[in-house]
């Protein structure tokens, strides 16, 4: 079989929905920008084959391409689970993650895990110094507030008690809900 023949594909996989080739069809029509079909094909594959991970990882891009950035870091984090060397999915994840604006410290495991898999990885060493650099400067900007800071009197202002009530206007009540809906 012509991997790359989409009909071919197309037909063979109409009769073996089970094929654990169905990952390839789906690449095909992300290609050609028919998420739709791509989708479907990853949904029909992934029953057969939960845990295939180059399943997983083409309907992470399908998600991706639609904007559905959560659901992609869903798919990416279960292919990581069963692939762990799955360098093109640690890459999209440290990207979607930096995209959502994950914690420093969920970015920095991630990038560090693509480091780790790929040493070449230019962004990947900048964004772990950049992250590094960043949280040594807050480490250092709360221990000289710590040291800096004013202990409260124990004795406080005693609080005063206004006698009158607070009356609030009909028109600015209605006026403020009407800016709330």
């Amino acid at each position: 079989m012509d991997l790359k023949n989409q009909i071919e594909l197309e037909l063979y996989f109409a009769d073996h929905f089970e094929t654990v080739l169905f990952p390839v069809l789906a690449d095909i029509y992300l290609r050609q920008n028919d998420f739709r079909r791509a989708r479907k094909v990853c949904n029909i594959g992934l029953g057969y084959h939960e845990n295939d991970s180059a399943g997983r990882f083409v309907l992470a891009q399908v998600e991706k391409a639609e904007g559905n950035l959560k659901n992609a870091e869903k798919e990416l984090h279960h292919v990581l689970k069963y692939s762990p060397d799955h360098a093109g999915a640690s890459i999209m994840l440290c990207e979607i993650q930096t995209v959502l604006g994950r914690a420093p410290s969920r970015l920095l495991k991630s990038w560090k895990r693509v480091l780790v898999l790929d040493p070449s990885n230019q962004i990947a060493a900048e964004f772990i110094e950049k992250i590094e650099a960043d949280s040594g400067k807050k480490s250092k900007k709360q221990r000289t507030s710590k040291k800096n800071s004013v202990e409260p009197s124990p004795k406080s202002a005693p609080i005063k008690k206004i006698a009158e009530p607070l009356n609030v206007s009909v028109r600015l009540a209605t006026f403020t809900l009407v800016n709330v809906l």
